[in-house]
């Protein structure tokens, strides 16, 4: 979904009928992905039946994957979950002294698909948009 197309959206719900992994869902100001709903493949269905310009050919969202303080890493608990969840390897481990290797997320690459997020057993994952960056 595009910053800008978003605001085109009708909330017609032909995008969410047409999604076959069933995670769209209709907001208050437009389409959303779902939260913990599953992943997002990218198939293109929604673009394909949307009458208005709100998604773009660029396979990425407007948010990020966040891991936050409630990762079962922080209390000591082995856990890869999300690392082998993610279809773009945008999570990798980095190994410590002493605990379970730390989960770190390269926003650059993750594409926003939620792959992460609802395998997650700490509900440890969000959506977060993603932060434009600073004028030059």
């Amino acid at each position: 979904m595009s910053h800008d197309g978003l605001s085109a959206c009708t909330r017609c719900g032909l995008c969410v009928e047409a999604c076959p992994q069933h995670v769209l869902g209709l907001a208050v100001d437009g389409v959303m992905l779902l939260p913990g709903a599953g992943e997002c493949s990218f198939c293109g269905a929604c673009a394909e039946i949307c009458p208005e310009p709100v998604f773009d050919a660029i396979p990425v969202m407007v948010h990020v994957a966040q891991i936050g303080p409630d990762c079962l890493v922080r209390a000591g608990i082995t856990c890869m979950t999300c690392r082998d969840a993610c279809p773009e390897m945008a999570i990798t481990l980095i190994p410590r002294i002493g605990g379970p290797f730390l989960p770190h997320l390269d926003a650059s690459a993750c594409t926003g698909c939620n792959a992460c997020i609802a395998p997650c057993p700490a509900d440890a994952i969000e959506a977060v948009p993603i932060k434009a960056p600073a004028d030059a």
